[in-house]
C-alpha cells in the first residue's frame, strides 16, 4: 500500500470519527442526567484524540517524501 493510499483510508476514518463526535454531541445537549453528560463528554473527548493523531499521520503521510525530493512519492509503505 502506498503512503497516499493510507492516508486517504486515515481521511476516511476520520471523517467517521468527526461524524461520531457530531452525533454524541447531540445526544450530550439532548440528555437530562448528569452522569450521562459527563460520560458522554469523556467518550466526545476521547474521540477528539483519536482524531487529532489520525490527522498528523495524515499529515505525516502525505508530505513523508517532500524533505528528500527524490521523486518517491509512490513508494510502497509496507
Amino acid at each position: 500500500m502506498l503512503l497516499q493510499e493510507m492516508a486517504k483510508e486515515y481521511r476516511s476514518n476520520t471523517a467517521l470519527m468527526e461524524l461520531r463526535v457530531r452525533q454524541l454531541q447531540a445526544a450530550r445537549r439532548r440528555a437530562r442526567q448528569p452522569e450521562v453528560r459527563y460520560r458522554l463528554k469523556q467518550r466526545i473527548n476521547c474521540l477528539q484524540g483519536f482524531i487529532n493523531e489520525s490527522r498528523k499521520a495524515v499529515f505525516m503521510m502525505e508530505h513523508y517524501y517532500e524533505r528528500g525530493g527524490d521523486g518517491h512519492e509512490n513508494r510502497a509503505a509496507v
